[in-house]
């Protein structure tokens, strides 16, 4: 998600039921039999029959936080409240394109300022005691002014209001006066409703992102009633109008979760079958892959998202087997592009040192990404031997020239700037988060490759993810390592975090000392008026041809500043059991459940 958040690991109980318990419990309840047949669905060069029923066990290694979809800004809970709740848009789960929703169609004026929906009349919200009669009313276009105003208010719990406040008009000024208590009449004035079943937003510019961002969900549609029963406890106490309901109203990080079917979905499949199929998913919380791992192959869940490396040879045997079904007791699922995460390595350029351009190319250079991907990944990311960006949608990263690993040009760099085989190099320390063993591991890595390549003695300092992004923040950090995780797929989510514009200002206190505010999100503080005029044309452009045209500039822009050093991309891999089906994996772990049915084999 959103912004080098904080993922906090919480060690959770792993399930409330033994396997045992679980089996007799289904035996006890109309849930859990997969019971008849409702067409066909074709998986490669295999046909299933596609049944009904049955009971979808997952497992996730970090809590959720909310699923009060203005406070949305995590991973996990993105993935959960999707099931729950709907937006005007959503995700293709195969190639991550833009779909209507709540919306049945969508139209946007000539200069891509102006986009009107129009909604669905058949869709109901969940049934639920905030209504007067228990029973879930129609969805209307008052309840999405009613949501996008709450998204661009000052209120407890909104999280999320950055992403429309610069972009929709009258949202800043909507949001300056509910900060100081004040709710002008109207809401935000560029969102109107036109009818019942019609919604119109006014950008002050066009943002070739827009509908991107109204995929994810903290612009998810709840009813104003939920909110006046429930406020903040919208946190675990869901209404939406999803092909699932939260079962649990008694919500907290221990419990596994429950969700059950809506029986008053308003999506049908091809054949006219109600949707969804599966009867209930459960999620437990469990944050130890190896106790998650051991319980997918006893058959006690049915998806494992992310394998530890240290794992992945026992059992895979290797990726490359597994990938050619060489473990015919499960299906492996890995994107056949890369993850929508990029790990690199951050100069503060605040630092004269990395003020010189021959230096931070030579560190480039003398990094053997090949390597650190082959032998420490092994193999579960690929070397971003490219651009920053990685491939995502209509986005090809291959199009950019990256850095490749050249200790002799790297070694000519760090001479030509004065420090030939590493002499009198300034004592240098590099910043990482200790949350995750792979991040040290692979700067160990990085530490070793600029010693024996360049000369240079690295210290390597470990913090809190939290502490760190203070660090790096506030520029206290010189050299330091993080991962960019998107919230959406689109490369304007990544470059963004190079924008110039966002760097303040250096100030100078009464004694002429400088004085640094933090920058944030750009913590690099690089600057480029070209990037940053590439940029901008990327995210005002009318057409998606044309702002990829300028992302690929920016993003080259990057390279040849080596402003960065990117090491590796993220690269999604899965497994799940072979009686699941139509859950196909992308590069965003972005999860529909919908059409997803278990066979009877």
């Amino acid at each position: 998600m959103r912004d080098f958040r904080t993922i906090y690991t919480i060690i959770l109980a792993f399930s409330l039921f033994s396997c045992q318990q679980e089996k007799s419990a289904n035996a006890d309840t109309q849930f859990g039999k997969i019971r008849d047949a409702k067409g066909y669905y074709n998986e490669g060069d295999k046909k299933f029959k596609i049944f009904e029923g049955g009971v979808f066990r997952t497992n996730e290694t970090n809590s959720f936080q909310s699923l009060f979809p203005i406070s949305i800004n995590h991973a996990v809970s993105s993935r959960i409240a999707l099931q729950v709740y709907q937006g005007l848009v959503k995700l293709n789960k195969r190639n991550l394109k833009v779909e209507p929703l709540l919306a049945e169609s969508i139209s946007i004026n000539d200069d891509g300022t102006l986009y009107t929906f129009n909604l669905r009349d058949s869709v109901f919200f969940h049934d639920d005691p905030c209504f007067p009669n228990g029973k879930g009313r129609m969805l209307n276009a008052h309840d999405v002014k009613y949501c996008f105003d709450q998204l661009c208010s000052s209120i407890d719990g909104n999280r999320t209001s950055s992403y429309f406040t610069s972009i929709v008009v009258g949202a800043q000024d909507h949001y300056t006066a509910t900060a100081k208590g004040e709710y002008p009449e109207g809401g935000v004035k560029g969102v109107k409703v036109v009818d019942d079943f019609t919604i119109a937003i006014e950008l002050v510019s066009s943002y070739s992102y827009f509908l991107k961002i109204l995929s994810q969900a903290c612009c998810t549609i709840y009813p104003k009633e939920a909110y006046d029963k429930y406020g903040l406890d919208l946190r675990a106490h869901t209404v939406g109008t999803g092909p699932f309901t939260l079962k649990n109203k008694d919500i907290n990080e221990n419990v596994e979760l429950r969700m059950v079917r809506n029986d008053n979905y308003w999506e049908n499949d091809e054949y006219g079958n109600p949707l969804p199929y599966l009867d209930v998913i459960k999620i437990s919380f469990n944050n130890n892959k190896k106790i998650e791992l051991t319980n997918f192959k006893k058959g006690n869940i049915d998806m494992v998202y992310q394998l530890p490396v240290e794992e992945l040879e026992a059992v895979l045997v290797t990726l490359d087997s597994a990938k050619n079904g060489g473990n015919p007791e499960f299906k492996l699922q890995s994107n056949k592009d890369n993850g929508l995460s990029s790990a690199f390595y951050c100069f503060n350029l605040l630092n004269p040192i990395f003020q010189d351009i021959r230096i931070r190319k030579a560190f480039n250079h003398a990094i053997d990404r090949e390597k650190i991907v082959k032998y420490i990944l092994k193999g579960e990311s690929e070397p971003a031997v490219y651009g920053f960006v990685p491939s995502l949608g209509e986005y090809d990263h291959t199009n950019v020239d990256g850095f490749t690993f050249n200790p002799d040009l790297a070694q000519k760099l760090l001479a030509d700037a004065g420090y030939p085989a590493g002499e009198k190099f300034p004592e240098l320390e590099l910043d990482i988060s200790e949350s995750n063993y792979l991040n040290i591991i692979v700067a160990e890595a990085i530490q070793k490759m600029l010693y024996d390549n360049l000369g240079i003695n690295i210290k390597i300092n470990y913090f809190s993810l939290s502490v760190l992004i203070d660090k790096f923040n506030n520029a206290e950090s010189d050299f330091f390592g993080i991962t960019w995780q998107a919230d959406y797929p689109d490369p304007q989510n990544f470059l963004q975090i190079f924008n110039g514009k966002v760097v303040p200002e250096i100030s100078y206190d009464e004694n002429g000392k400088p004085v640094i505010s933090p920058s944030y999100t750009n913590c690099s503080r690089y600057q480029n008026s070209i990037f940053d005029d590439y940029y901008d044309r990327a995210i005002h452009a009318k057409s998606q041809d044309s702002a990829m045209y300028y992302y690929y500039k920016a993003d080259s822009l990057l390279i040849a500043d080596a402003a960065l050093i990117p090491i590796y991309y993220g690269n999604n891999i899965r497994l799940i059991q072979n009686n699941v089906h139509a859950l196909p994996i992308n590069n965003m772990e972005y999860r529909d459940f919908t059409r997803v049915f278990l066979s009877k084999e």
